[in-house]
């Protein structure tokens, strides 16, 4: 019975999607096709496109505009008016709700930090933070190094074919989330599925993928709730007991806060590093010459992650809601109405990245907001870096050439984000191991 409800609520979902779809098109000018077979989908052309019409534009589709312009996306992002709490957007919520079924939904029932607003998320921020200070980031290391030389291990010696995303990619970042955490490594495995699961939430026209989220969200608070008692019994140096004893001026963390909070680092954590590694070797592979002055210096394998994440960022958008009028550009952004503002669109603005539909892993300055701006600047992004990092460290040392094995991108379907499913190189082993863990490539 669920699934004929959901089959009925999808279609007239997306009825509804095509007939909004034609009036951003003809009237909003916020669509730049219609038909999914005029071509394949590059999303940069269509932002591209969209800023070029103006930095905001109407969306009637997701009831209210879309921001490409990286002086206005900035803006918006630090602008008290605006709202990153979804509850503020009645037609949201409810979309989710219906959805749902009442199982209950990652920051629409269960708000994280990342979805409050001013004065409740500076007092969560400040509070979770007990858990990513530098220090305590950069202490990582030595265990991320073990965790990647342990999945590339698994890979048989002189295989020439390697599946990048199911070797490396997918499962690291959910592993050392969950070693964060202090969850046996019998159990890591959950992660990865929640995380997966979590995403679909994203998704507000596929009901299906909402549901799914919502009893991820369920399942990872009820062994949250598990652990979360074991480690108040026997607490050690993890995450979840390091946020247990987190108190600022005599606050601390609610349990639901605590679970809430550490769902949102697993799927936060997990789908950004993800995605960093994998479009990032992607566009190495692409651009040869890159990939050789990736492999020359340190200095240019970190500026190779930080093109790549202006170029190709994991998240293409953000949404916010509209607290209070705004005025810009002629336009009057009114309280309610969603702004969906173009991560992707404001990186490959050319007003702050010269030649910016330009790959260069040696550009002086990279300019992006792939990890947000403002009060809600990513807290994880150290650790993001540091484990794409060890990981671009590691292939080179491993392997003296990667080359394509399969041309022909396989992106993940999910609106909000940008990524490979699969990605399979073609490489060449270095001979021995002592030559493996010196060599730079």
């Amino acid at each position: 019975m669920k699934a004929v409800i959901l089959r009925i609520l999808s279609s007239s979902m997306q009825l509804g999607l095509w007939a909004l779809r034609r009036v951003d098109y003809y009237f909003g000018k916020s669509v730049v096709r219609l038909h999914p077979g005029d071509g394949p989908f590059d999303p940069y052309s269509s932002f591209n496109t969209l800023r070029e019409r103006g930095p905001i534009l109407r969306s009637y589709t997701y009831g209210g505009w879309i921001v490409t312009g990286y002086k206005e996306v900035t803006e918006l992002l630090r602008d008290p008016r605006v709202s990153n709490d979804l509850r503020n957007n009645k037609f949201i919520t409810s979309l989710v709700r219906f959805a749902a079924g009442g199982v209950p939904v990652l920051n629409v029932d269960h708000p994280t930090m990342l979805g409050v607003d001013a004065p409740d998320h500076t007092r969560l921020r400040r509070l979770a933070a007990h858990g990513f200070l530098h220090k305590y980031i950069q202490s990582l290391a030595p265990a991320i190094e073990r965790l990647v030389d342990e999945l590339l291990d698994a890979i048989p010696v002189g295989a020439d074919r390697i599946e990048i995303m199911q070797a490396v990619a997918k499962p690291l970042p959910a592993i050392v989330i969950a070693e964060m955490m202090g969850v046996p490594a019998s159990e890591r495995h959950l992660f990865e599925h929640w995380s997966a699961a979590l995403l679909g939430a994203t998704d507000i026209f596929n009901p299906a993928q909402i549901r799914a989220s919502g009893d991820a969200n369920v399942e990872m608070r009820e062994y949250l709730a598990k652990l979360t008692a074991a480690k108040r019994l026997h607490p050690g140096q993890d995450l979840i007991s390091q946020l247990i004893d987190a108190e600022e001026d005599g606050d601390k963390l609610t349990l639901n806060e605590l679970y809430s909070n550490c769902i949102l680092l697993l799927v936060a954590g997990h789908e950004t590093t993800t995605r960093l590694i994998g479009n990032c070797l992607y566009l190495l592979l692409r651009h040869p010459q890159q990939m050789a002055a990736a492999r020359r210096s340190e200095a240019n394998l970190v500026n190779a992650l930080e093109e790549s994440l202006r170029f190709e960022p994991p998240v293409l958008f953000t949404a916010r809601t509209v607290k209070e009028p705004i005025s810009m550009h002629g336009v009057t952004l009114k309280p309610g109405q969603l702004m969906l503002l173009s991560i992707a669109g404001a990186n490959r603005d050319p007003g702050v990245n010269v030649d910016p539909n330009t790959f260069n892993v040696e550009r002086e300055k990279v300019v992006h907001v792939s990890f947000g701006y403002g009060i809600h600047l990513c807290l994880g992004m150290s650790l993001a870096r540091l484990e794409a990092k060890i990981v671009f460290t590691k292939l080179f040392q491993r392997f003296s050439s990667l080359n394509f094995a399969d041309d022909k991108p396989n992106w993940g379907d999910t609106p909000m984000f940008r990524g490979l499913e699969t990605l399979t190189v073609d490489a060449t082993q270095l001979e021995s191991q002592s030559l493996r863990r010196t060599a730079i490539g």
